[in-house]
């Protein structure tokens, strides 16, 4: 390719764990269509080796990194991508929720890859239903592969899923945490707002569950201030989880994470 000297590339560096986040299929076929006159876009599943995420310091499924140091976790879109091509980095928001003490108990389903679907409520409205239907061989593969009965436990409120509990085998993470067969690791915990907890239900029966199956301990990554990726940390401590120390701190999203983890 011949570029004039006014050419400047924006490389990506897109690090994602497989679909364990319906999101990452969506930033895939963003990328994949950018223009190759003004992108180089690197694609790596770390899922299929630990190492690099150990090497980025990757501690959520979804990680883009812009011309080597600019960082972005979670859903993007072409307006975003322009910006910081320009030299513009956009600006995130303390992705902060009050969480309600009104604990919801609606009734519970185990998920599968049978009713995978019935989470894109629980998404924002860029993530459509394919998203999360891309997801359901994800979770068939993990099931398989460990004899899984589900995947984790969701919430229904007049017949809609309102809130979650995930979980994978600690074995099966790319991320740099204590691995053991007999720890489980919370991939995702869902929702609440102001009037309703809707996350610490499905988030109590599954710690139930994963006993009843032999695990030992729940690992799960929380923030101090904000509820990316998971919670915050005083929810979870208020849970009887112990705090693990931090890990990581991702300065856009405004999150100092900690590991935490529960003996069941």
């Amino acid at each position: 390719m011949v570029m004039n000297s006014e050419t400047r590339l924006t490389k990506i560096d897109f690090y994602y764990w497989g679909v364990q986040c319906p999101y990452n299929d969506m930033i895939l076929t963003l990328l994949k269509n950018l223009d190759v006159n003004r992108f180089v876009v690197n694609i790596y599943d770390v899922s299929m080796d630990y190492k690099v995420a150990k090497e980025v310091n990757m501690y959520s499924p979804t990680l883009l990194i812009f011309n080597k140091s600019f960082r972005w976790n979670g859903p993007i879109n072409l307006d975003k991508i322009n910006s910081i091509a320009e030299g513009i980095n956009p600006k995130g928001q303390p992705y902060m929720v009050q969480i309600s003490s009104n604990v919801y108990k609606g009734v519970i389903e185990y998920l599968t890859e049978e009713n995978i679907g019935h989470i894109s409520t629980c998404c924002s409205p860029q993530c459509n239903i394919e998203y999360c239907l891309t997801k359901g061989k994800w979770i068939r593969n993990i099931r398989d592969r460990y004899k899984l009965p589900h995947l984790g436990v969701l919430n229904y409120k007049d017949n809609k899923c309102i809130g979650g509990a995930e979980f994978v085998p600690s074995l099966s993470v790319p991320y740099d945490i204590p691995k053991a067969d007999d720890t489980a690791f919370l991939t995702c915990s869902y929702l609440s707002d102001e009037e309703w907890d809707y996350r610490s239900y499905p988030l109590q029966v599954l710690e139930d569950e994963l006993k009843g199956i032999g695990y030992k301990k729940l690992i799960a990554i929380a923030s101090e201030d904000v509820v990316f990726p998971n919670g915050t940390l005083a929810w979870f401590l208020e849970r009887e989880y112990k705090d693990l120390g931090e890990i990581c701190y991702e300065e856009d999203e405004f999150a100092r994470m900690h590991l935490i983890e529960k003996i069941l």
